[in-house]
């Protein structure tokens, strides 16, 4: 089994005019056996999926079908998965199967879970043993 180590960080940053105060920022970090790292672009399914993918060779396109019409997929040699998500739930579709989950988890260990079975399912790709550490 693989492991990995996301980091979080949070910053207090203003909102950039008069009437907007201070926010919350978080950022996450993967950190790999390997000693490799990357940044997530937020504590969610598709986001975890992206990278751990990414990471063990698989490669995002944008694919046109029009007109501000674009599709995102996954593809590493003959395999394609073709993700589509919104604000609250994703959906993978490899040829004909798919699975459809929320985007975020009540619980880290859940949305680690989910990722893992997306991951070997879909993707080929072993489980990760993955934490969180705060600084």
């Amino acid at each position: 089994m693989h492991k990995a180590v996301i980091s979080t960080k949070h910053f207090l940053i203003e909102g950039g005019c008069n009437a907007c105060g201070l926010k919350n920022i978080s950022t996450f970090t993967i950190y790999y056996e390997d000693h490799s790292f990357q940044i997530l672009d937020g504590l969610d399914l598709f986001s975890l999926i992206k990278i751990i993918s990414q990471k063990n060779g698989w490669k995002e396109l944008v694919i046109n079908e029009g007109i501000n019409d674009e599709k995102i997929i996954f593809k590493k040699g003959n395999s394609i998965i073709e993700p589509k998500y919104d604000s609250n739930r994703v959906t993978y579709k490899k040829k004909t199967e798919y699975i459809e989950l929320p985007r975020t988890f009540s619980s880290n260990k859940e949305l680690f879970d989910q990722a893992n079975k997306i991951l070997k399912h879909f993707f080929d790709i072993e489980p990760y043993e993955i934490a969180i550490v705060e600084p």
